[in-house]
């Protein structure tokens, strides 16, 4: 798509090219399965389930979604259960026989994507630039730090094969984008806008909204208490240690809620799940890119 370009892997001028390079390595297989990173957001949800619509839409090749770890913000929880997306833990399935394994929104060797021992991706599609990501020996990477969302390079696998989306796919692109790029104002490609105007009128607009006013239990609100009493404020940097988390996205949203503070330009929000140090990081310095800044 236009001003998403295959920019780290340079290997395709067009989604038609990354699209036929897909089809060569799917050759021969009858399923597939689609891994996202452990705590998968909107974005990384959408981006497989808009993968296995065009697995199997395009090649009859049949798709099972997996993640290894849990979905916890509750509007993760309302995505899957309102589109009805089944997401196996891989801790379950691993081991069963797969044609094909695919990461979306993860790279392997990435810090957020735990794979088990053996397992090797031949398909990778993303959009962050991870540095630590070990992607010798993959077949087929398509990795596009200028867009700001996977699901907006799955939208344009769809257009080149000449798949229009269902509306469950539909609005599952559509949030994906919208969540990963605050509804186009972080870090937004003209190919994300193109994505999001095209995906709007085929996405159901009621279960988009039950998605992003989904109800929340009373330890969410506890848990904005608890980030309140553990915030600092170091001139526009707003910092924030919540401690023991019950869920990992609460690092992430309570990024999203302190970066509407009065002058803040940085927020740098962390906590521990399950012994794991989860630090979310967020800017709304429009040419900043907090990916980098956690990486470096």
């Amino acid at each position: 798509m236009k001003g998403c370009e295959s920019g780290e892997t340079g290997q395709w001028d067009s989604d038609v090219e990354a699209l036929r390079a897909l089809r060569e390595t799917m050759r021969g297989a009858e399923s597939a399965l689609l891994v996202t990173h452990d705590y998968p957001d909107p974005d990384a949800i959408g981006s497989a389930l808009a993968l296995a619509f065009l697995l199997e839409g395009s090649l009859g090749v049949t798709a099972t979604l997996s993640h290894g770890g849990i979905i916890g913000r509750a509007e993760n929880k309302a995505m899957v259960q309102l589109l009805s997306i089944d997401m196996k833990p891989l801790h379950e399935i691993y081991g069963g026989q797969y044609g094909v394994v695919a990461l979306v929104d993860a790279q392997p060797g990435a810090g957020n994507l735990v794979l088990p021992p053996g397992l090797r991706p031949a398909v990778v599609i993303d959009h962050h630039a991870e540095t630590r990501a070990n992607l010798e020996g993959v077949p087929f990477v398509d990795i596009r730090p200028t867009c700001g969302a996977t699901s907006t390079v799955l939208t344009g696998y769809l257009q080149a094969a000449g798949l229009t989306p269902d509306e469950r796919t539909a609005t599952a692109l559509f949030y994906g984008i919208k969540a990963d790029t605050m509804g186009l104002a972080r870090a937004a490609s003209d190919a994300d806008v193109e994505a999001y105007l095209y995906l709007l009128p085929l996405a159901d607009t009621k279960i988009l909204a039950q998605i992003e006013n989904a109800q929340v239990p009373l330890a969410y609100f506890r848990a904005f208490e608890r980030a309140l009493e553990r915030t600092f404020i170091y001139d526009d940097v707003v910092v924030c240690n919540l401690g023991p988390m019950d869920w990992p996205d609460l690092a992430a949203e309570m990024a999203d809620f302190l970066l509407r503070w009065e002058g803040a330009r940085w927020v740098f929000c962390m906590g521990v799940f399950e012994e794991e140090i989860v630090l979310s990081v967020r800017t709304n310095e429009m040419e900043a890119n907090a990916g980098h800044v956690v990486q470096d």
